[in-house]
């Protein structure tokens, strides 16, 4: 019995090593597997009942190696809570595909019982979270890894968080292209800006990628105004710093204009080394305004 426990204990401490997660202090682990899957099911909106049939609004199936965990979290953190501290250690350098929060995810039983197989999840749908979001490389190109978080709260009151790390392992190329440029939608909606690309030293250009992506943003968002913001922080001095910055956010409008895109209501900003985010360097950013 010993040797038991002491090795699901290694297993435990392993799993959280190889994925550099750390775990909400005082949470208990309930559940942890790691197997190949030739089907797994991937919830990319929200779940609807059709006919008694579970159909969500969108999905994929997809062969990957997945690696689960599940967390009882100690009394006093609520689902929120728990929901932002554990998504906010891997979504830093991913593309969220779909977040929904409460009823609008569909029933909570849906989740525990049909996509996730763990009854214990099945709690007050209001009370849910969900969040599914695609690793970037170290490019800036799409990895073929992905994150799942999922959280509720029980009617006896009991917090669960549940995870996934989804590794990809069939050919992928153009399987998510779509729900990436909903989910860059989504965030640019739901924090009020976007960050379009990291620059290095060299004058601000958009790709072809990027291009498209805001041909069909501003076509679909006519009564919308945003702006093009280029944020530089080289060692030169204030003043300098803006000019220069806001003669390139113009370059990128000119070239936007060029490929036929609708900018009545995109504006321009030279930013230079004013407000700059945490972690952020040089960029181009695209704001939504009141």
């Amino acid at each position: 019995m010993l040797a038991k426990f002491i090795t699901f204990s290694l297993l435990i401490w392993a799993s959280q090593l190889a994925c550099a997660l750390d775990p909400i202090n005082g949470s208990y682990q309930k559940h942890y597997n790691n197997e190949n899957k030739q089907s797994h099911w991937l919830i990319l909106g929200a779940i609807e009942r059709i006919k008694g049939a579970v159909k969500p609004e969108s999905e994929l199936r997809v062969s990957a190696k997945v690696r689960s965990w599940l967390w009882q979290i100690p009394v006093g953190l609520d689902s929120e809570g728990a929901f932002s501290q554990m998504k906010a250690q891997v979504e830093a350098n991913t593309t969220t595909l779909f977040e929904c929060r409460g009823r609008s995810c569909g029933l909570s039983n849906d989740f525990a019982n049909q996509v996730f197989q763990q009854s214990i999840l099945f709690g007050r749908d209001s009370n849910q979270h969900y969040w599914i979001g695609l690793e970037k490389s170290a490019s800036g190109a799409q990895a073929n890894t992905l994150w799942l978080v999922y959280s509720i709260q029980r009617s006896n009151k009991r917090v669960y968080v549940y995870m996934e790390r989804i590794k990809v392992t069939a050919p992928m190329a153009g399987l998510f292209d779509e729900h990436v440029q909903e989910g860059e939608i989504h965030t640019l909606f739901a924090q009020g800006y976007f960050s379009l690309a990291k620059l290095q030293s060299a004058a601000a250009q958009l790709n072809e990628r990027q291009i498209q992506w805001l041909k069909e943003l501003l076509q679909k968002n006519p009564n919308k105004k945003f702006a093009l913001v280029v944020h530089r922080y080289a060692q030169q001095d204030h003043q300098g710093l803006i000019e220069s910055s806001e003669l390139e956010a113009q370059t990128l409008i000119d070239q936007l204009a060029s490929e036929g895109a609708f900018i009545k209501n995109l504006y321009i900003h030279g930013a230079g080394a004013m407000m700059p985010r945490m972690g952020e360097g040089d960029r181009i950013e695209l704001v939504v305004l009141q």
